[in-house]
């Protein structure tokens, strides 16, 4: 498997959800995935980090009683200076959501607004250096931000995170892809006018070994196909959602 010795600084580096049934989403992604599970303690909110072959993979986390956050999966990118990445959201027409601050000597975070309304995290690491294993399955393989503005977001993540954009054509929308030096990291999306009522966002990919198998075993747990299996020049993929509501894509990648 790909394991990850060290994320590069201002390169995604780690997922995580957030919903209002906790126990019921992890028996949903430990079924789908086969992710085994690590609860901390209360005063963590009992966060739980998934594993795969015994190496953490993403989070998941409880919506608190009473707030009306939808459940929604969140994209983390690596700062080495949690302080000094959060001046640069402001400086460059980004909101402050939460911190920076401390979660414990696991590491600092932020979660912040970007100028164009899509949500993302920052993660500056203490002992948690982010997802052990990426693209295999059931961990991480892509994000993109969804943006009614390509142009300005690309701005804003050049700036705050040092990635250099390119366009890419004959994807049937505008879309750039992120890099940092020669680390292809994200992409950015122009929603169109088949997106109206959907607002910015990021979206998350997890990989799969058999889409159609994933597909099936999302509507057997109780999940929704929302759109595909359909082929991509970069593999198969489906988006879904899981049995809370957020909404993720599922990525078989080509032969």
């Amino acid at each position: 498997m790909p394991r990850v010795a060290q994320h590069t600084f201002g390169t995604p580096a780690w997922f995580d959800l957030m919903t209002p049934d906790a126990p019921s989403a992890r028996a949903f992604y430990g079924a789908l995935f086969g992710w085994t599970f690590d609860l901390s303690g209360p005063e963590y909110g009992f966060y739980a980090m998934a594993r795969r072959d015994g190496t953490e993979v993403a989070g998941l986390g409880q919506i608190p009683p009473g707030n009306p956050m939808p459940a929604a999966w969140s994209v983390y990118f690596l700062a080495e200076d949690a302080d000094r990445t959060a001046t640069a959201i402001t400086e460059h027409g980004g909101t402050l959501l939460l911190g920076p601050h401390e979660v414990g000597e696991a590491g600092r975070m932020i979660i912040a607004k970007d100028p164009t309304d899509a949500v993302f995290g920052v993660w500056q690491p203490g002992t948690h250096r982010g997802a052990g294993i990426v693209d295999e399955h059931g961990a991480m393989a892509w994000c993109e931000v969804n943006t009614a503005n390509l142009a300005r977001a690309t701005a804003f993540y050049g700036a705050v995170f040092g990635l250099e954009s390119e366009p890419m054509e004959g994807l049937g929308t505008p879309y750039a892809r992120l890099s940092r030096g020669a680390q292809v990291c994200a992409g950015v999306l122009q929603m169109n006018a088949a997106w109206v009522g959907v607002p910015p966002h990021w979206m998350i990919y997890f990989r799969v070994d058999d889409v159609a198998k994933a597909v099936g075993l999302v509507a057997a747990l109780g999940g929704r196909v929302s759109h595909g299996p359909f082929d991509t020049p970069y593999g198969r993929i489906a988006i879904v959602t899981d049995p809370q509501g957020a909404v993720f894509t599922l990525m078989q990648r080509p032969d």
